[in-house]
């Protein structure tokens, strides 16, 4: 009985060993499984990550070479999703990360590799386009264009609808050696030259491509060397109201050491799409600012209002409220002496994110000026949503308003609602007397500025001017 008893509880024992061994072993394998998942995939999307999808490209990349078909590697990156991530907080922004993740894995053939570098960037791996390059070209056509479509797509994040588009570099791979990196960097640079073009476009990889980025790079370069070392500058352009200067938008100019002045029309863009516009935007408000504070003493500059343009990626930066307001108070600039001017198109691309924004800043003294009025957009609804101070007529309308009647009533309609809405008009681009003319007959009070009046003049000639036509008219300028 009592050996009975040992050989039950020997088994027993036996049996518990067995059960937790096969347990650990259990538990062994699925933090073996967990580990190697999370070793080859993006923690927040669920897709592939950087060093799992280079390892299939490597692959790839022999594979093409000994069977001599083409492949290709897309580059894909969400247009303006900072912006929305920025407005929006990161756990909105991560939703909609994950959201797009899955339309572009279902978008996708079982076989491609569909991965995430970071952010908002994304990358495909398509491989077997055939021995044609032609007919590579557009079986990736047809992969590309469903991707965009299943971004373009609305996503609703909690209970709101936002619109994402995607820009998408491609670079096609044959039997040529090439270098990991180098295909990469080519559909990186793709990628760039797509979004250059506009939202939800989609580049093959060219040399010139290549070309073209290499000069991107070399200005970039040159604009942050400009910046740490003083290059740039601001110049004046007088805005006149009854042949009196009483305000200015104050426009920045590049004395850059090896090329000497360079107009902004070649270096904006650049300083846009590497961002840079957002330090040499923070720069030019400080020096607005320096200016409106050098003229306080002044009996008759003191008087003198400064516009200043404002960049939407500048605006749109989630510290850009917080950032102006400490350059203000540090300078210690009066109410209504900057003005920023922004874009209708900005305006109505941010709508909602923009406008508790724009009604802070009023509220803090800022006056507020809507640049290229009356070009892209024909509702004026929002124009009561916002604070807006200042309507400033496109050029394109002044241009030809002495001989085109329709120039004349769209200018008439521009100036009656402004009256109505109890805005300022401004007319820029004013260059003859003809314009002139026709501006003055259909309201004597619009302030004008144009090459007309003086090109845009440096700090102390702008001073002079304001003081020799103060003097000419024998007021000061007026508020």
């Amino acid at each position: 009985m009592r050996e009975k008893i040992k050989k039950q509880l020997l088994h027993n024992l036996l049996l518990e060993v067995s059960k937790r061994y096969d347990y650990i072993m259990e538990q062994n394998a699925r933090i073996f499984e967990e580990t190697n998942y999370k070793a080859i995939h993006d923690e927040l999307t669920g897709l592939y990550n950087r060093f799992y999808f280079i390892e299939q490209l490597k692959k790839a990349l022999y594979l093409a070479q000994r069977h001599q078909r083409y492949g290709a590697v897309l580059f894909i990156d969400l247009d303006n999703f900072k912006v929305i991530n920025d407005t929006t907080g990161h756990k909105a922004g991560d939703a909609l990360l994950k959201m797009i993740a899955k339309k572009l894995k279902n978008a996708l053939r079982e076989e491609d590799v569909l991965a995430r570098f970071g952010g908002d960037e994304f990358v495909v791996l398509v491989e077997d386009l055939g021995e044609d390059e032609g007919q590579a070209v557009k079986l990736v056509r047809g992969v590309v264009d469903k991707l965009l479509s299943s971004i373009a797509y609305g996503h609703i994040v909690d209970q709101k609808v936002y619109q994402v588009t995607a820009s998408i570099g491609i670079a096609l791979f044959h039997h040529g050696e090439i270098e990991i990196d180098d295909i990469l960097r080519y559909a990186d640079s793709a990628m760039y030259e797509a979004k250059r073009k506009g939202k939800s476009q989609a580049v093959f990889f060219n040399p010139m491509i290549e070309e073209r980025l290499q000069r991107r790079l070399l200005m970039e370069t040159s604009i942050r060397q400009g910046i740490d070392e003083g290059e740039f500058f601001l110049v004046y352009q007088p805005q006149i109201k009854n042949g009196r200067i009483i305000g200015a938008e104050a426009l920045v100019r590049w004395n850059n050491a090896e090329r000497g002045v360079i107009p902004p029309s070649e270096f904006i863009a650049f300083a846009e799409e590497s961002r840079l516009i957002i330090v040499l935007g923070e720069w030019i408000l400080q020096e607005a600012c320096k200016t409106l504070k050098r003229w306080e003493k002044d009996p008759i500059l003191k008087n003198i209002k400064l516009s200043v343009n404002c960049s939407a990626i500048e605006v749109m930066e989630s510290d850009f409220e917080q950032k102006l307001m400490r350059i203000l108070t540090r300078y210690g600039i009066g109410r209504g002496k900057l003005c920023l001017e922004i874009t209708e198109s900005l305006l109505m691309s941010h709508h909602a994110s923009l406008a508790d924004v724009i009604h802070r800043l009023s509220e803090f003294g800022l006056k507020i000026a809507l640049d290229d009025f009356g070009t892209g957009y024909s509702s004026l609804a929002y124009l009561k949503s916002f604070p807006i101070n200042i309507l400033k007529i496109d050029r394109s309308f002044i241009e030809d308003i002495y001989l085109d009647r329709s120039d004349q009533t769209l200018v008439q309609a521009i100036v009656s609602v402004a009256e109505d809405f109890g805005m300022q008009v401004v007319a820029e681009g004013v260059e003859n007397k003809e314009q002139e003319q026709a501006i003055r007959a259909i309201a004597d009070h619009i302030v004008v500025q144009g090459f007309l009046y003086g090109k845009p003049l440096p700090l102390e000639a702008f001073e002079t001017a304001v003081k020799e036509r103060s003097a000419e008219y024998g007021k000061e300028g007026d508020a």
